[in-house]
């Protein structure tokens, strides 16, 4: 009798213990499911899951590869970044101010590139120069410099091969740069320029690579090119100019103007653009006219090498 008294208390406690704790477990699952509510990420917010952002890393790397068939240039320009975004040109509305927003906003990229090719070329007279045939990593980075410009394979290396690509690793003047820019890209305020970053009206041929004409042919499959910003659009038409055999006499102009010790000008380049528009001459008579009118020379930088013979 006894022990069945024991044994009902027993039970009668530990019943009257689970009630008083019940609710208060019930609270902190209430409690919990509000603070994940509140840390989970909102539309909108920067704050985003490893899965959301393990998706634009992935895109880029593949997007890296497609670029590396056409340029290392492409390949160094980074992301854009806040103050990479351009100003709105069409706000502007006093002329010379909107001309110089234009000119000074790109003009730091047109002066990296440039300065890049001038350490390339040096880097090229100082293979050219030493007594010792190029090293293993020099033969590599000849070869890497001759499939950007889509010279033939060579398996010696000898001082006319090597020669041969300063006819390619060379400046555009800043002058012939930023005309072409306004005149591509009406200042700034083109469709093209706005939307995709192409300030030279750059073509591809590759379906979603970029902007379609509003009145392109209904056989016709290009595109105008899009761009991540204006530094790689930049960089993209000096390699275009350096790299696309319509260009060659632009080149020639330009090696032409080193032998003789003279000044590469964008009015003395600009001669070699025959083949950029279908206006032909037209077109260089209005590139030529926009470097004199603005006098865009002003914009030269004053480099040499050394190294120049």
């Amino acid at each position: 009798m006894e022990r069945k008294i024991l044994w009902v208390l027993s039970f009668l406690v530990i019943f009257i213990l689970w009630l008083k704790l019940e609710p208060v477990k019930q609270s902190q699952l209430n409690d919990k499911a509000v603070t994940d509510i509140n840390n989970r990420p909102q539309a909108g917010d920067e704050k985003t899951s490893p899965v959301i952002k393990t998706e634009p890393e992935t895109k880029q790397v593949v997007k890296k590869v497609e670029v590396k068939e056409k340029s290392i240039s492409e390949i160094e320009s980074p992301a854009p970044k806040a103050e990479d975004s351009p100003p709105n040109f069409a706000a502007i509305t006093d002329i010379q101010e909107k001309k110089d927003t234009f000119f000074n906003y790109l003009l730091p990229y047109v002066i990296e590139k440039n300065d890049l090719l001038i350490r390339d070329r040096e880097k090229i007279y100082a293979i050219l120069d030493n007594e010792e045939p190029p090293s293993r990593e020099e033969k590599r980075w000849l070869k890497a410099l001759r499939e950007i410009f889509r010279l033939d394979k060579v398996n010696v290396y000898t001082q006319e091969n090597i020669r041969e690509l300063l006819l390619h690793v060379d400046i555009i003047p800043e002058s012939l740069v930023l005309a072409q820019a306004a005149n591509e890209s009406a200042w700034g305020t083109s469709r093209f320029a706005l939307k995709g970053n192409n300030y030279f009206g750059q073509w591809c041929f590759r379906k979603g690579c970029g902007l379609v004409p509003v009145n392109r042919d209904d056989d016709a499959d290009h595109e105008v090119r899009k761009f991540k910003n204006a530094k790689q659009s930049v960089f993209a038409y000096v390699d275009n100019l350096n790299i696309n055999a319509a260009y060659k006499e632009l080149r020639q102009k330009r090696a032409d103007l080193r032998n003789q010790n003279k000044a590469i000008t964008g009015v003395e380049l600009a001669s070699g653009l025959i083949h950029y528009s279908q206006r032909g001459q037209d077109y260089i008579d209005e590139i030529e006219g926009l470097i004199s009118y603005n006098k865009l020379w002003k914009y030269t930088q004053n480099r040499s090498t050394s190294t120049e013979k």
